[in-house]
């Protein structure tokens, strides 16, 4: 019986590196799009409160199947959260929702 739960963390443990590694794809195809729609690669640094220029993101990520995600919306803040624009994935039209 012990065996079986260690196969069951171990299979879940794969399973959340495997979507971990999906989202850091994600996220560094998104960098990429942000530097080449001319964005300050230095909103990208890790994130320091003390740096107000810093550009903030946020995701909304719904999965699709089993093995697959998709981007819903992107929340960005490039004033460290007094002002939120929301957008959906894939469109340059944002909308304010704070701020």
């Amino acid at each position: 019986m012990n065996n079986d739960k260690e196969q069951v963390m171990n299979d879940y443990i794969k399973r959340l590196e495997r979507e971990n590694l999906k989202l850091t794809i994600a996220l560094c195809n998104l960098r990429d799009d942000f530097l080449d729609l001319g964005g300050d690669p230095n909103q990208l640094e890790l994130f320091d409160k003390n740096n107000p220029s810093q550009l903030n993101l946020d995701f909304e990520i719904v999965k699709v199947s089993d093995n697959d995600f998709e981007v819903k919306k992107i929340y960005e803040s490039p004033d460290g959260g007094e002002t939120i624009y929301q957008r959906n994935a894939g469109s340059d039209d944002r909308e304010k929702i704070k701020g």
